[in-house]
């Protein structure tokens, strides 16, 4: 019973891992776009593209450069934290093989076991608990990244607002319209 538990939390993560897979190739994609985009408007600003340069308003360009350098912030931070949660699943398969290793040696009696074996479950159970310590750390990473990209849209905005642009910003939003992987 364990081990049928056991096979549908690895399939289930396993899942997991291809939906991060397919976000992370989706991202690239917008990123390129972004890309692009952004070079196409920079062109227009410099003056490069002079017969689009008379048909737009500077100030639309500079508010529009402005979106797109926010988006592509959005599409790292995102990026950033798919790469998490992929280093997280790794190391919940990890524990989890630990974890019915260390079940199936312990459910042998100690008295019958060897001094090495003894070891080999004291050295599976340190393991663990260093997986533990990992998967905690990503976490803590996480909350710290997520309040530096607060800090870090609150000195963009008051750039923008320094340069005398509108900007409305679209807080929390989930731009990318995919499945949610936490």
């Amino acid at each position: 019973m364990a081990s049928q538990q056991a096979k549908r939390e690895q399939l289930k993560r396993l899942h997991r891992a291809q939906v991060i897979q397919r976000q992370l190739e989706e991202v690239e994609e917008k990123q390129r776009d972004l890309e692009e985009r952004g070079v196409t408007i920079e062109k227009i600003i410099r003056g490069e593209d002079s017969h689009q340069t008379e048909d737009r308003d500077e100030a639309l360009l500079y508010q529009a450069w402005f979106q797109l350098v926010l988006e592509k912030n959005r599409l790292a931070r995102y990026e950033s934290e798919l790469m998490i949660f992929a280093q997280e699943l790794a190391l919940k398969d990890t524990q989890s093989r630990l974890e019915q290793d260390l079940r199936r040696r312990m459910a042998v009696e100690d008295t019958i076991k060897n001094a090495s074996e003894l070891q080999e479950e004291e050295e599976i159970l340190a393991e663990i608990m260093r997986t533990v310590e990992k998967r905690d750390m990503l976490v803590s990473i996480l909350d710290e990244q997520r309040l530096k990209e607060k800090a870090e849209d609150k000195d963009l905005e008051g750039l923008v607002l320094s340069r005398g642009y509108e900007f409305h910003w679209a807080q929390g939003s989930n731009i990318w319209g995919q499945e949610k992987v936490e």
